[in-house]
């Protein structure tokens, strides 16, 4: 099976690309650089392109789509609403309709659970009302409803919407909550916990790379939303079982509250992937801080403020360097707000 995979060189699909490759699958991978191309498996092929000049070719002899491509994150949402609504909303619309028009069948597209915004009430499922409140979320909810209106008997869209992912990646980001507090520990010896009171769903990234997996090998009357998250956490115990793992790896740190607001809180079910996707988490909180530090020191790394670990600092370099392939879009540029 040839599996397209737009986005396949940022924080997922760098992890992603090489699974699939290793379980045989052959993989095409678009994306527009902005956070560069080095991460791409060699032995994927590589498109540089941009999806909302979304060439047919690019689906040739494709037999199934993972649509990863967009801006994955509030603060990049909060520097261009404009550029969050085109890639995120019209972008998935572009890329489905594409791959709808050629025949494709299978399409998975990676949403987020936080388009549950604050739902403080037990456990949001699929039938749970998403109301999200930020630009980041609402367009990501956009592209769900473009894409499942799509639907029919010859296209079939599997939406995975995910917890908060963390872990090792080859891309690696220091802006996901156990990966910033794992940078934390490593350069100021403290984990520190923002909200007290809020709850997030986590997932490893390779479950998450394994949940996309299963997605595309699920049948074909399978469609539909999924939420995918291995357990919810409130921040405090969060803290005190990355600590402990940090202490396992040799690096002490205490635990420190700080009360910043945050409007979103929410915890999710994930019974439904489990039961008919048959996703279960094998990488525990542990093993995904374990894995963290030992890749760090064995990387060398130490310059924890380097923008290339930061979402919307490689966005913000990547335009200013007017790299962008569409025009229109930089022409947009970022809103008033985030100059």
């Amino acid at each position: 099976m040839r599996v397209l995979v737009t986005g396949g060189a940022g924080y997922v699909g760098s992890v992603l690309v090489p699974l699939l490759l290793d379980h045989g699958y052959q993989v095409r991978v678009v994306d527009w650089g902005m956070f560069g191309l080095e991460h791409v498996d060699a032995r994927a092929e590589l498109i540089e392109g941009d999806i909302i000049d979304f060439r047919p070719e690019w689906l040739e002899g494709v037999d199934a789509v993972i649509h990863l491509a967009g801006l994955s994150n509030d603060p990049m949402a909060a520097f261009s609403p404009p550029l969050n609504y085109v890639l995120n909303a019209a972008g998935t619309a572009i890329v489905a309709q594409a791959a709808r028009e050629a025949g494709v069948r299978r399409f998975v597209f990676s949403s987020t659970c936080s388009v549950y915004g604050f739902s403080p009430q037990g456990e949001a499922d699929e039938t749970t009302d998403a109301r999200p409140t930020f630009p980041y979320a609402v367009s990501k909810l956009m592209g769900e409803r473009s894409l499942l209106c799509l639907e029919d008997e010859a296209f079939r869209p599997i939406v995975l919407r995910f917890g908060t992912i963390v872990g090792w990646s080859p891309r690696l980001r220091f802006d996901l909550v156990v990966n910033t507090m794992v940078k934390t520990a490593l350069s100021q010896g403290r984990v520190v916990v923002f909200n007290p009171d809020i709850w997030r769903p986590l997932l490893d990234v390779r479950d998450a790379a394994r949940a996309y997996m299963l997605a595309l090998e699920a049948p074909l009357d399978v469609t539909g939303v999924f939420n995918v998250a291995a357990e919810n956490y409130r921040l405090p115990r969060l803290a005190e079982e990355v600590a402990s793992a940090l202490a396992e790896a040799g690096v002490p740190a205490r635990v420190e509250v700080e009360r910043r607001p945050d409007v979103r809180s929410y915890r999710v079910s994930s019974a439904r992937a489990r039961e008919v996707l048959g996703f279960r988490p094998q990488r525990a909180m542990r093993d995904t801080v374990l894995e963290l530090v030992a890749r760090i020191r064995d990387a060398g790394i130490e310059d924890f403020d380097d923008p290339r670990y930061y979402n919307v600092e490689g966005m913000k370099r990547f335009l200013a360097e007017g790299r962008t392939p569409w025009a229109v879009v930089r022409a947009l540029g970022p809103s008033e707000g985030g100059r």
